[in-house]
């Protein structure tokens, strides 16, 4: 078989839409393209008829309407003959693409495709149906932090402030849009473990004495063994464990140092002092934005994180 009848043989057979064009101008600006060739797929994909020789305009007049970046691209290609791959919803076809553009000579390009429409639609679905469980999921893990709070209504509104801040603070040091929904889990549920400690001691109005503080200390345990065995929470769960572990290793429950904290952690132990000393408490009125500040600065590289503590003083606000 010679190669100009295999070459036509492909190009009769192959499955993606193949269309060579040129590129048309205008006192130097490409303001549309025609159709040299295209192969049967293309007009079985597409739907388009006796496409040779014909303007993309004419043949869909408002696709650059629509539509108007394909110019663009394909001009771009054209002139520079560097390939570009790309998925689009083509509006006025109403239908999803995939398309290789790759060119030879200036001034043509030849665009290589196939019709996802089905896939994106699935793609779409399974979007919304996360989005739905991870509605879900939030509500339930917000109402699992509302009713510790009902029980200790000292700290009502601190879950949900917390939560607040720990995911505006994780955005600002760089921390993926996909891993924030497990830092506002982890603030949530950051003191879930105080279900399991007594009233005497959850609710005393005076200090703690030493065996009270340690049987206090253990809410963080007692969270993590609470929720472990629950995989969407792997990630929250170093939160609830690590929140009270101190950079200079003086925290408990392991006495981690340093970057030895996981991230979340860190930024939630700046956060969680922050809202307990601007909020009232029944002993004590709440202290001014710039006292809150300035004890957290003054406990960089003791209790927190330096570079936390002073992304998070940027963030506040020094007022």
């Amino acid at each position: 078989m010679k190669n100009g009848e295999l070459y036509k043989l492909l190009f009769n057979n192959m499955l993606n839409g193949l269309a060579h064009c040129e590129v048309v101008y205008e006192n130097g600006h490409a303001v549309d393209w025609r159709y040299l060739v295209v192969n049967p797929a293309f007009e079985r994909l597409t739907g388009l008829r006796d496409v040779t020789g014909q303007l993309a305009s004419r043949l869909i007049p408002l696709i650059h309407k629509l539509d108007p970046e394909l110019l663009e691209i394909y001009s771009r290609v054209a002139k520079t003959q560097v390939s570009e791959y790309f998925e689009r919803f083509v509006s006025s076809l109403e239908l999803w693409f995939s398309i290789m553009v790759f060119s030879h000579e200036a001034g043509t390009f030849t665009a290589v495709f196939d019709v996802i429409t089905k896939q994106k639609t699935l793609e779409l679905h399974l979007r919304q149906e996360h989005a739905a469980l991870e509605k879900a999921y939030d509500e339930t893990v917000a109402g699992w932090g509302t009713a510790l709070e009902l029980r200790d209504h000292v700290t009502r509104g601190h879950s949900e402030r917390v939560a607040d801040l720990i995911v505006a603070l994780a955005k600002r040091v760089g921390v993926e849009a996909s891993e924030l929904i497990h830092y506002r889990w982890g603030a949530l549920l950051h003191d879930i473990g105080k279900i399991g400690i007594p009233d005497s001691i959850l609710l005393k109005s005076g200090a703690l004495d030493d065996e009270e503080l340690l049987i206090m200390r253990g809410h963080t345990a007692i969270g993590y063994e609470m929720l472990r065995h629950i995989s969407i929470l792997q990630q929250a769960l170093k939160v609830v464990l690590y929140h009270h572990e101190r950079w200079n290793g003086g925290g408990y429950p392991f006495g981690l140092l340093g970057s030895d904290i996981p991230l979340s952690a860190r930024l939630f132990a700046v956060i969680d002092v922050y809202d307990a000393m601007v909020s009232d408490r029944p002993y004590r009125k709440a202290f001014p934005h710039s006292v809150a500040l300035e004890h957290i600065q003054a406990e960089a590289g003791k209790s927190f994180d330096p570079q936390v503590v002073e992304q998070f003083v940027d963030m506040v606000g020094r007022g």
